[in-house]
């Protein structure tokens, strides 16, 4: 990767839906060049996906919260975690617990209806979300 992807990244991960021709223009290559360089990109597995990020709170699931697990049952948890449509993320970690997850839910009642059904797996503790200061921020990409 070069200065050129490296720019095309970083505009790409502020604004996914910019055109390719307002993209051209800002690091000064055409259209066609710029569509050669993030198929590229894409190819390499650089670029993972494009999505939309969701307002938590506009479609109903207002409450945060992590949830450390110390699974018994990893395969199984795990499992259960892709099947939930709370669980926003799913990480294996070292120490104490093995398991973190994050959640959203609609109510503190479903969060801990949620919480109950994940004990079954093994032993719980719930960190609930008082405010967010910024959710999810850009990778800071370095020079090569």
């Amino acid at each position: 990767m070069d200065q050129i992807d490296l720019r095309i990244l970083d505009i790409l991960q502020k604004d996914a839906r910019i055109s390719i021709s307002e993209l051209g223009r800002m690091i000064n290559m055409s259209g066609p060049a710029v569509t050669e360089r993030i198929r590229k990109l894409e190819d390499k597995g650089v670029i993972a996906s494009y999505r939309a990020v969701l307002s938590p709170d506009k479609i109903g699931k207002p409450i945060t919260a992590f949830i450390l697990v110390q699974a018994d049952h990893c395969n199984a948890l795990t499992e259960f975690c892709s099947q939930s449509p709370d669980v926003l993320e799913l990480h294996q970690i070292s120490g104490q617990y093995n398991f973190i997850l994050k959640v959203v839910a609609a109510s503190m009642q479903s969060l801990e209806e949620f919480r109950m059904a994940c004990s079954k797996y093994g032993f719980t503790q719930t960190i609930t979300v008082l405010s967010t200061t910024f959710d999810s921020k850009a990778f800071a990409l370095d020079e090569p």
